[in-house]
C-alpha cells in the first residue's frame, strides 16, 4: 500500500466508520457524521448527529444512530429520508439484516426496523443481557453474542432458531456462509453451524482469541498469543500460523488474497492468504480506531483502503502492486548483444604463373 491522501477531521472519530465504492463516512466526537470522497479525502458533506457508534451503509442509503434515535440518508447528499425515534438507548452498534437493521436497546430488547421506511418489522425480548453484547447480520437472519452465549434469531418474524452455550467471555461473531465464527477468552475458536448452532469444531490458541474472519476456503484468527492462523473452514486444519510483530486490537480482515491485521506498531501488517508470508507493513503516527475499512474488490488505481485514526486523521491507501507502473529509465551499463572474438587478420598470397 501507498498512501493516497491524508486528511484531517474537524475533530477526532467518535466510532470507527463505514465506506461505500465511493465515500467514507465517520461519526465525530464534534457530534457530526462527514463523508469524505473515497479517492481524494476531500469532505463531500457533513450532517448534525451525535453519535457514538459505527455507521451502516446498504443501497445507497446510510443509516446512522444516535443513543435515542435512527437517522437514514442518501449516502450520496446526506439527505434526511426517514428518522425514528427510540423509546430506549442503544446498546451496541446497528447491523444489517437482509432487508431490516437491527436494534439492541436496553436493557433486554431486539428490535428489526424495515430499511424502506424505518417501521417496525419484529421486536424480541432477550434473557439477560450482559454489559457488552455483540451482533452480526446476514440474509436469513441476526447471530448475538451474550457473554458465553451465542443466540440465532430468524429474518422474518424475529423467532428464536437456536442458542448455544460455550468457554470464557465471547468475541464478536463472524457470519460466513453456513458457519460461525466466535473466539472466546478461553483460548479458542469455534465454528457453530448457522442454521442448527451445532459445534462443528474448535481450535485451541495460546491465548484470548480476538476475532476472526473467512473466505471461502479459509478462517483467519488472531490471538494474544501474537500469532495469525488460518484454518480450513470445513473442519479446522490449520494450513499456516505466523508470528505477529504487533500486538493485535481488532479482528483480522481479507480481501483480494491477503489478510490484514491491525495493531500499535506496525499499525498495519498484510500476509499472502494462502501461504501466510508476510507481504508488507504499513506505520502509522497514530494508533486506528477500529478496524480499517477495506474493498473486497481491489481495482487499479484505486483507493483501497480506508485507515482512521485516533488522533483525528483518516488516510486513504492504494495498492502498490496493481499500478502497473513502468521502470524508470537509466542509462545502459552494458551493451545489448554477444560479444564475439576477432577473426585473425591473414595476408593474401600473390599467385604466380
Amino acid at each position: 500500500m501507498e498512501e493516497a491522501w491524508n486528511a484531517l477531521l474537524p475533530s477526532p472519530a467518535s466510532a470507527a466508520g463505514v465506506m461505500d465504492d465511493q465515500r467514507v463516512y465517520i461519526p465525530l466526537q464534534s457530534g457530526q457524521i462527514v463523508a469524505l470522497n473515497r479517492e481524494t479525502g476531500i469532505t463531500t458533506w457533513s450532517i448534525d448527529l451525535k453519535s457514538a457508534w459505527v455507521p451502516a451503509i446498504s443501497g445507497g442509503v446510510l443509516y446512522a444512530a444516535s443513543t435515542n434515535e435512527l437517522l437514514a440518508v442518501r449516502a450520496v447528499s446526506g439527505e434526511p429520508l426517514w428518522r425514528v425515534s427510540l423509546d430506549a438507548e442503544l446498546m451496541i452498534p446497528p447491523a444489517l439484516q437482509g432487508t431490516a437493521i437491527v436494534l439492541l436497546l436496553k436493557p433486554d430488547q431486539l428490535r428489526a426496523l424495515r430499511l424502506s421506511d424505518g417501521t417496525e418489522a419484529w421486536r424480541h425480548v432477550m434473557s439477560t443481557p450482559s454489559a457488552s453484547p455483540t451482533m452480526a447480520g446476514d440474509e436469513t437472519g441476526v447471530v448475538v453474542v451474550n457473554a458465553n452465549r451465542v443466540t440465532r434469531f430468524a429474518s422474518g418474524d424475529g423467532r428464536l432458531v437456536w442458542e448455544r452455550d460455550l468457554g470464557g467471555v465471547l468475541s464478536s461473531p463472524t457470519i460466513s456462509g453456513d458457519r460461525v465464527f466466535v473466539g472466546s477468552t478461553d483460548n479458542y475458536l469455534y465454528a457453530l453451524d448457522t442454521n442448527t448452532g451445532r459445534l462443528l469444531w474448535r481450535y485451541g490458541a495460546g491465548g484470548d482469541v480476538v476475532g476472526a474472519t473467512a473466505d471461502d476456503r479459509f478462517v483467519y484468527f488472531a490471538a494474544l498469543d501474537n500469532l495469525l492462523r488460518a484454518l480450513r473452514r470445513g473442519n479446522g486444519n490449520q494450513v499456516w500460523k505466523r508470528e505477529l510483530a504487533t500486538r493485535t486490537i481488532a479482528p483480522p480482515s481479507t480481501f483480494g488474497g491477503i489478510v490484514v491485521v491491525s495493531g500499535n506498531n506496525p499499525a498495519l501488517a498484510a500476509f499472502n492468504a494462502t501461504t501466510g508470508e508476510p507481504a508488507d507493513k504499513f506505520e502509522l503516527a497514530g494508533d486506528v480506531q477500529g478496524i480499517p475499512l477495506v474493498d473486497t474488490t481491489l481495482v487499479p488505481f484505486r483507493v483501497a483502503m480506508i485507515v482512521i485514526t485516533r488522533d483525528g486523521r483518516a488516510i486513504g491507501l492504494r495498492p502498490t502492486r496493481m499500478m502497473f507502473r513502468e521502470p524508470a529509465l537509466t542509462p545502459l551499463q552494458t551493451l545489448p548483444g554477444r560479444a564475439l572474438s576477432r577473426e585473425p587478420l591473414a595476408l593474401p598470397t600473390l599467385q604466380t604463373k
